[in-house]
């Protein structure tokens, strides 16, 4: 320690004692440490620290005087922790002031410096893509056919082992410069390329690109074909039918739902930035926010165990910040955190605690965090079960500090960030999740869309007998199941199908009974056993088991399937009567009807000295069998 400017990037700061020595009595330096290189950011890591509580002050300021913003005064153990620049210090440098009394000294600390080098500008770019856009700049694709893009970025410094990562819009990545892929899904993707260099300094992954493309896919949805199919899919032998082929276009539309961020720790540092971004992809490229109430909603999820620690920022894609919380508010707790009283002191405890949800909105109305601070809170300390008392702010609603109106002119796209900047030591916090949401009627209608059915028609075949535009009629010759195929293709270059089946039923294959002679037994009427025609009736048929057959007095009853005889074993006719017999294929509604007469032949005589009657009551066949041994 002592006065005066160091450009440094490596090496251990210490207090005026060095590495084994305590600091003195009545020291007063201004230190201002700042990089080697132009663009670059100081960086110190406080590993050991102690002085006289309030008595031996270390001061730190965000630039190259003690005329820059403080990152606050720390004495006893209240490390400063981890201390950076801001985005807002373009010089790179930290100032540091100490203070001691006269009376007494201890061992001071020890800090890590190194400098984080600035990241180069990088954007993005697709070379060539298979198949190619169409005049809207959108790749148009069936679902499940192959997409290639090739891709490459351009680096105002240097590209030397860079990493190339597709992000595919549907929660997949892919890998390389050149990649093929595809979407099961009808629906529309937002795809870009993210590159990110060798510099780790900034970001241990590599510094990323600066740009979004944006490139538009849409994926084609399936056809509506409710309206095709056939007038009668369950024909009788020698029937025909109509088909009609009916195909409707399914629009899609497309829905911009608001991103979500992941969790980021924030862990106690001294002008430590922490950042986390979401990338906003689903509007036009050149859509901007030009009213404010475009911007419906900031909303953050968080915890943390003093407000007043914390400045909260929002950044636009092209860099504009509004800070919505400046300090303010002291020990004011956001959420649950883990925490061990009004001033944690237990920083180093990384366990998360319970999340809350703020929301900043642009209209008015609402307090800010600080306006919104209750009293009387109870908080568990620590793991429990003791508590503590602080005050806190409620989930809700709130005002940003600084008008919202700041993001005007702000692209829609891009890389939509939350900076939180931590000045002061001894308490440390979560964010769970962020998102931005704007105006659903921001979203551009044209990324919707609804293909246009260019072709339609019937497949040929030979059981079609007849065509009238989408209508064809068609009469199978034989039993069986015959399809035909209703084949449309759409302005996305897909082909869809839909197959309509009908069933032709066998052919009712029987024999009428030859007419019914019966000897006159007596005076009508006259009683016969219908159901012995039956065999005669299906002996032809090729599966008598499939055939239900029954008997009518009239020709409208047979035809109506309806006053079936009952009892065919002891039906009562008379001479001359037309029974009808309907035999039906498996209550399928084919039928045949036979028609036979009932006839009534006068009593033969054969031996009238015998008085031999002979009467055929059974076979029908006008004979009647009988013993002639009894004679």
């Amino acid at each position: 320690m002592q006065t005066a400017t160091v450009s440094q990037c490596g090496g251990v700061f210490y207090d005026s004692g060095g590495e084994f020595g305590n600091y003195g009595d009545g020291e007063n330096f201004i230190l201002t440490l700042c990089p080697e290189n132009p663009g670059q950011k100081i960086q110190l890591d406080f590993t050991e620290f102690v002085t006289q509580v309030n008595q031996d002050i270390m001061s730190i300021f965000d630039g190259d005087s003690v005329a820059a913003t403080s990152f606050g005064d720390f004495s006893g153990s209240n490390s400063p922790g981890l201390v950076q620049p801001t985005e807002d210090n373009t010089s790179g440098c930290i100032t540091i002031q100490f203070v001691s009394n006269a009376a007494g000294n201890i061992n001071g600390w020890e800090a890590n410096i190194a400098c984080l080098t600035p990241c180069q500008t990088i954007n993005s770019q697709i070379d060539s893509t298979s198949p190619a856009p169409n005049g809207d700049g959108y790749i148009r694709v069936c679902p499940n056919e192959d997409i290639t893009l090739n891709g490459s970025g351009v680096f105002s410094v240097d590209g030397a082992g860079a990493t190339y990562e597709w992000d595919l819009g549907d929660g997949n990545t892919a890998s390389g410069q050149s990649v093929t892929f595809s979407y099961p899904d009808p629906g529309v993707y937002i795809v870009n390329l993210n590159i990110r260099d060798a510099n780790t300094s900034i970001d241990p992954l590599g510094c990323d690109n600066n740009n979004l493309i944006n490139q538009v896919i849409q994926v084609a949805t399936e056809p509506d074909f409710s309206g095709t199919g056939a007038a009668n899919s369950v024909l009788c032998y020698g029937e025909s039918t109509d088909i009609t082929g009916e195909v409707e276009a399914v629009e899609f539309i497309n829905n911009c739902t608001p991103p979500v961020s992941g969790i980021t720790f924030l862990p106690d540092g001294s002008g430590a930035v922490y950042e986390t971004s979401i990338t906003v992809d689903c509007y036009d490229s050149a859509q901007a926010l030009t009213d404010i109430s475009q911007l419906i909603s900031i909303c953050v999820t968080m915890e943390h165990s003093y407000l007043g620690d914390l400045d909260i920022e929002i950044i636009s894609p092209n860099g504009q910040v509004v800070r919505m919380h400046d300090q303010g508010g002291s020990s004011a707790n956001l959420g649950i955190p883990w925490a061990t009283g009004t001033v944690d002191g237990n920083s180093g405890n990384t366990t998360p605690g319970e999340g809350r949800q703020y929301c900043f909105v642009p209209v008015g109305g609402f307090p800010t965090l600080v306006g919104g601070i209750q009293t009387g809170g109870t908080f568990p300390n620590g793991d429990g079960p003791g508590t503590y008392n602080d005050s806190y702010v409620p989930a809700g609603t709130y005002s940003s500090i600084n008008s919202l109106e700041g993001l005007l002119g702000s692209p829609l796209n891009g890389d939509w960030t939350i900076r939180v900047v931590d000045n002061i030591g001894a308490d440390n916090g979560h964010i769970f999740a962020w998102s931005i949401e704007f105006d659903p009627n921001l979203q551009p209608p044209e990324l919707s869309f609804t293909p246009v059915i260019e072709t339609e028609a019937w497949d040929a075949d030979a059981t079609i007998t007849g065509t009238a535009g989408n209508i064809i009629t068609v009469q199978p010759p034989t039993a069986g199941l015959y399809c035909y195929t209703y084949r449309v293709t759409d302005d996305f270059g897909c082909e869809y199908t839909q197959e309509v089946c009908v069933e032709v039923l066998p052919e009712v294959i029987t024999e009428a009974p030859d007419d019914l002679f019966v000897c006159d037994t007596g005076a009508p009427p006259y009683i016969f056993e219908l159901d012995s025609n039956t065999p005669v009736v299906l002996a032809s048929a090729p599966n008598p088991s499939e055939l239900i057959v029954t008997y009518h007095n009239s020709l409208i009853d047979a035809e109506a399937d309806v006053n079936a005889m009952a009892d065919l074993s002891n039906y009562s006719g008379t001479d001359g009567e037309i029974i009808f017999i309907r035999v039906e294929y498996l209550n399928s509604g084919c039928y045949e009807i036979l028609p036979f007469s009932l006839n009534v032949a006068g009593q033969p005589t054969i031996n009238p000295a015998l008085d031999l009657e002979l009467c055929d009551d059974l076979s029908n066949d006008g004979f009647e069998e009988f013993d002639l041994s009894v004679f």
